[in-house]
């Protein structure tokens, strides 16, 4: 195959700050009491904001008071959440003293760690009530800890907006973490919240905007990046930002110089994927060419025209390439995945049980990844109970199984799972099952049979459904949610991955049908996105659109892949999402909420969706 030449995609990067490297010296001061990391560098989640971390030893306390206290920090610190709340709750919180103030502190982290947040909230404010909270003190211990409750659920643009009021109130010894903090939220902000805090016009966030926007630009190499933060540092040494640089920069200048000099493509150029692979191709190339300066040599591997992957995968190693991207095909990645890889191997699948293997990374269009990020969507205003919706297609209820599977893990009820054959009677008697209308229906038959007279009622909706996981295609949706209405369930919003986007908007869909729909989309697809403009879009398949910025961005990580190891907590924006790393080598992404409104592909703002619920128990 021929040889080509491209140009660096740049990237989002977020990271916590680490030791200092001595590859480029961007630290203009050196720093103390550093926020904690473990081994691999990644900073420790879930710990009490640092002035509630240690044991009560207040004056005024009893010593009955202040023992239950450290025993339910105790319970906290070990994962025992219920217990602590108990604790908190029969012991501590009803007993009006100095303890009681960090004590409401204290229940509400460990109700956000049960994913609770309307009773985090909730303890936040009875926290403020008291008459300690007024002092300045406790006031930035209130935000703190209501930022590491925020961060914990991903309300990054809340976050953000907390811990710039904290940047000056905070005394200094507290500084630097809140910094590290701050800098973390704002890398895992969307395109659409970075361009809504630039209009706040706040001169001080606008500098961690601009340096975030730095890396975030991707038609800057990797030395372009640098170059332009060092600019920008020397015009603005006053901010945070220059004094204490984020360690992305630093980093990036240790591995400027190891970008990849031969990439070799491994892929199903002909056959049945043949379509899929050069929407990949296609994508890695638009990428390829905007890179400005020296571009890596380019080798394309049909696996196709070899009798197995095996022999595929020797013909790319004869080509002595510094990274590999594919194969594609699971059945594929499942056989690499055995073998010992002489060099790095940025698979675009990944299996259905994956272990760590060397030199073996994993990159796809994963519905997981996109669930996820429903249910943290949900959960910012208390969303925990859902219903599963789904066609009847092998795909759709195999995404259901994922959905119910994510479900458990994060603490999500399933009040009802239903599947249903895409007739009007099939629609209707899903329906009435989900909401538990036939119920409702066999309730009144059963009065009217004891009283023998007709009963004049209407059947309303179940009120244990905080919203329903829909699994179909656009052209499916537009007939649920009408159906949904009727049944008075107008106010319950329908979430649903990026298979639901699978093509534009045609005339036969009105758009009052497919409002109040929230899915997954990749940046890619959105309005504000054009990175991938020069390339021809196929309005009929929004798939082939999303393989598109699947290739663009494995040029990206064939570049920068080395960041994820050598800095754990490295995030990249690009153009499937958020773009992450595991302990075992496999890339997710975070993508963006879309929905759409008057017919227009607009940003979701939860909020706007789900109805706050009051707490009765207290």
């Amino acid at each position: 195959m021929s040889l080509i030449n491209y140009r660096i995609i740049p990237l989002t990067l977020c990271s916590f700050l680490l030791s200092a490297c001595n590859s480029m010296n961007l630290n203009t001061e050196s720093q103390q009491n550093g926020a904690q990391y473990t081994e691999n560098g990644a900073m420790q989640d879930r710990t009490l904001p640092p002035s509630i971390y240690h044991p009560f030893k207040g004056s005024g306390v009893s010593g009955a008071l202040a023992d239950a206290y450290n025993s339910a920090k105790t319970d906290y610190e070990q994962g025992d959440f219920l217990n602590a709340i108990d604790t908190l709750e029969n012991k501590v919180l009803s007993v009006n003293s100095p303890i009681q103030f960090d004590a409401y502190l204290l229940a509400a982290l460990a109700s956000s760690n049960l994913d609770d947040s309307i009773e985090a909230l909730n303890y936040l404010a009875q926290a403020n009530q008291l008459a300690l909270a007024n002092h300045p003190d406790n006031q930035n211990k209130l935000k703190q800890t209501k930022a590491s409750i925020l961060e914990y659920f991903g309300n990054w643009f809340d976050v953000v907006m907390l811990r710039m009021d904290l940047t000056y109130n905070l005394p200094l010894n507290e500084v630097e973490e809140n910094q590290t903090r701050l800098w973390m939220a704002i890398q895992n902000l969307t395109q659409n919240e970075i361009d809504e805090l630039y209009k706040r016009q706040q001169p001080l966030l606008n500098g961690w905007l601009t340096i975030s926007s730095i890396l975030r630009d991707q038609s800057l190499s990797i030395e372009q990046q640098i170059d332009m933060f060092k600019n920008w540092q020397s015009e603005n040494p006053s901010h945070p930002a220059a004094i204490s640089p984020p360690q992305d920069f630093t980093i990036m200048s240790s591995i400027q110089k190891m970008a990849p000099k031969k990439i070799v493509l491994m892929l199903p150029m002909s056959g049945n994927l043949e379509r899929a692979s050069q929407a990949i191709v296609d994508g890695f190339f638009a990428s390829f060419y905007h890179q400005q300066e020296a571009r890596p040599q380019v080798s394309i591997i049909d696996v196709n025209q070899y009798p197995n992957i095996v022999d595929a995968l020797t013909a790319a190693n004869e080509r002595q390439p510094d990274v590999i991207i594919g194969p594609l095909q699971k059945n594929n990645v499942a056989q690499i995945s055995r073998l010992d890889l002489s060099y790095p191997v940025i698979a675009l699948n990944q299996l259905d049980f994956n272990q760590y293997a060397k030199n073996l990374y994993h990159f796809s269009l994963s519905a997981e990844d996109e669930i996820h990020e429903l249910i943290n969507f949900a959960k910012q205003e208390g969303a925990t109970k859902a219903a599963i919706l789904s066609t009847q297609d092998t795909w759709a209820l195999k995404q259901s199984d994922e959905f119910r599977s994510a479900a458990v893990e994060q603490n999500i009820a399933i009040t009802s799972n239903q599947s249903y054959a895409n007739t009007p009677q099939g629609r209707q008697d899903a329906i009435q099952k989900l909401l538990l209308i036939n119920e409702s229906y066999a309730r009144k038959r059963l009065v009217e049979q004891w009283t023998g007279t007709s009963v004049d009622s209407i059947a309303r909706a179940r009120e244990d459904v905080d919203y329903v996981f829909y699994v179909g295609k656009l052209n499916d949706a537009k007939q649920i949610r009408p159906l949904l209405d009727f049944y008075f369930a107008d106010k319950i919003p329908m979430l649903a991955t990026s298979t639901l986007n699978d093509s534009a908007l045609d005339r036969s869909i009105k758009p009052g049908d497919i409002e109040r729909i929230l899915f997954s989309e990749a940046p890619a697809l959105t309005p504000n996105s054009n990175v991938l403009d020069e390339l021809p879009k196929n309005q009929n398949s929004n798939i082939l659109r999303r393989l598109q910025a699947l290739g663009a961005d494995s040029y990206l990580l064939a570049n920068k892949y080395q960041l994820f190891t050598l800095l754990p907590s490295t995030k990249i924006s690009a153009n499937t999402g958020i773009i992450t790393m595991d302990e075992d080598g496999i890339f997710h992404k975070r993508p963006v909420i879309m929905t759409y409104q008057k017919g227009n592909l607009v940003y979701a703002n939860s909020p706007e969706f789900f109805e706050k619920k009051e707490n009765t128990e207290k």
